[in-house]
């Protein structure tokens, strides 16, 4: 299966399947990433989160009006099966405060709402020797997207691009996401995976502006 999926880009990338996703957050940028991944060949991932779909979910993340009242991680799992039957998906329904951890080449998504979350779940993932090789950690707003990779992760690299959510830029209750940016950044996610996993040059930390359709590094 990895191969009739990949059959069209294997001169660049054929090798997502010898990878673990760890997914940490469900909603518009970890359904997206996931789903970008699994179209890409991946077939190992574990998908933690606490919430179930709501209407308002349907707008800015990869479900639909069937998902609703559904966990989230659930409903996840069913859309990537639809993709790859021969998936490998472990779900983990509640908040994060256990890693998963399945081997050297896990890789994690860091894709939760708020940043206090976040750091807690990097602590989790960096409380011992047995960590993922890298961590993306991808931030949204509206109409704005930032994206952090760290290779060999620690607390100490994260603290330097992390900021509290007292910190972060204040949004209209409205405008906290859009299905343009969220599905950019399962795009975004899943390019940062195939230069990082093929060793390729690249600048791991950026952001895209929307309106300007401009892109920084950070």
């Amino acid at each position: 299966m990895e191969l009739e999926l990949s059959s069209r880009y294997t001169g660049l990338m054929n090798n997502f399947h010898e990878y673990s996703f760890h997914v940490l957050g469900c909603g518009a940028i970890g359904s997206s990433a996931a789903i970008q991944l699994a179209r890409s060949g991946a077939t190992k991932f574990f998908l933690y989160d606490m919430d179930k779909v709501e209407t308002v979910n349907i707008g800015v993340s990869q479900y639909d009006i069937r998902h609703v009242g559904c966990k989230k991680v659930d409903a996840l799992e069913e859309i990537i099966t639809q993709i790859n039957k021969d998936v490998e998906i472990s779900t983990i329904h509640g908040e994060f405060k256990e890693y998963w951890y399945n081997g050297e080449k896990d890789i994690a998504i860091l894709a939760f709402d708020t940043m206090n979350v976040r750091m807690e779940a990097v602590k989790i993932l960096c409380a011992n020797k047995q960590k993922p090789m890298c961590i993306i950690d991808g931030r949204m707003g509206a109409e704005h997207y930032q994206q952090y990779l760290i290779s060999k992760p620690d607390i100490t690299k994260y603290e330097k691009i992390w900021y509290s959510d007292d910190d972060m830029s204040t949004d209209p209750c409205n405008a906290k996401a859009t299905s343009y940016c969220s599905n950019m950044s399962g795009s975004f996610i899943a390019n940062a995976v195939r230069k990082f996993v093929t060793g390729q040059p690249f600048n791991g930390n950026f952001s895209f502006n929307f309106p300007t359709m401009m892109m920084n590094k950070l």
